[in-house]
Formats: structure tokens, C-alpha cells, sequence
């Protein structure tokens, strides 16, 4: 997967703003293999539900200050539209991770879970009109190629 992350990267500068987001974004799936480890240790004691409430519960304390450092102003359409993808793409579908914990290895769940640039280019095409270049696509799918034969060869 860190090879197909490579190729997405367009230049190797820290000024450049794909490399610094592909960096954060690694950084943010370390973070989340440790928390997908967690998860499948707490998911045999506690509902997916009740784990999920409380990381995103813990994600907004954190995140909190960020509110009042930055003015955010806009329509409320805008609004309607943050809180479904809050509610589907982050709370619903963080939870149905969660419970999948409960058949499948942290491991594999995590590196399914690694599709998640791949499905971003493809929404950016097709709800944003940006269409990724060559070197681009061969990033996706190396890891799309990675995915799969994890998928196929770990052990469930």
C-alpha cells in the first residue's frame, strides 16, 4: 500500500499540498491501525455502538477549541449536507467497522479500510469532475491490487 501511496505523491516537497495531505493521511492510518487493534480487543466486552460513541465523542473534545480558533460561516444547505455525511460516512459506517471486528482480524479490516484514497479519487471524478492523471491511477491500483490479495490470502 506504501507503494501505491508513493505514486499518488505528484513531487516529494513539503510545499507541495498532496505530498503534506498523503503524509497527515499516513500519519492518520497509523493512528487508525492502532485504534482498529483496540477495537477489536474492546468489541468482545462492548456493543460497536457504545465503542463508537465514544471515540467520536472523544474526537469532538478534541477538536472542540478548533471551532472557536477559525470562522465558519456558511448556507444552511451546507449544514444539512456536514451532518449526513457526519452521519452516514462517519458515525454509521465507524460503527459498522467497528462491529466487523467481531469475524474479521484488525489486520485485514485495516488494510480494507486502505481502499479509502482509491474510493476518494473515484467520488472526486465523478461528484467533483477532477479526474486523477496517469501516475495517479497506478498509485490506486497498486493499492486497490494490495487489497485484494489481502483479502484473498489472511487468514479470517
Amino acid at each position: 500500500m506504501f507503494g501505491g501511496l508513493v505514486l499518488i505523491i505528484p513531487e516529494y516537497r513539503l510545499s507541495n499540498h498532496i505530498t503534506l495531505g498523503v503524509l497527515w493521511g499516513t500519519l492518520s492510518g497509523l493512528t487508525f491501525a492502532l485504534l482498529s487493534v483496540l477495537n477489536r480487543k474492546y468489541v468482545r466486552q462492548y456493543s460497536a455502538l457504545t465503542i463508537a460513541f465514544y471515540q467520536n465523542t472523544f474526537a469532538c473534545i478534541c477538536l472542540w477549541p478548533v471551532i472557536f480558533s477559525i470562522h465558519i460561516s456558511f448556507p444552511f444547505h451546507e449544514l444539512l449536507n456536514l451532518l449526513i455525511l457526519g452521519i452516514l460516512c462517519t458515525a454509521l459506517s465507524h460503527t459498522l467497522f467497528i462491529q466487523s471486528m467481531i469475524r474479521l482480524k484488525a489486520q485485514l479490516a485495516s488494510v480494507i479500510a486502505g481502499l479509502e484514497p482509491v474510493y476518494g479519487m473515484a467520488l472526486a471524478a465523478l461528484l467533483l469532475g477532477e479526474y486523477p492523471n496517469l501516475r495517479t491511477l497506478a498509485g490506486g491500483g497498486v493499492i486497490l491490487t494490495t487489497v485484494i490479495f489481502a483479502a484473498v490470502k489472511m487468514p479470517r
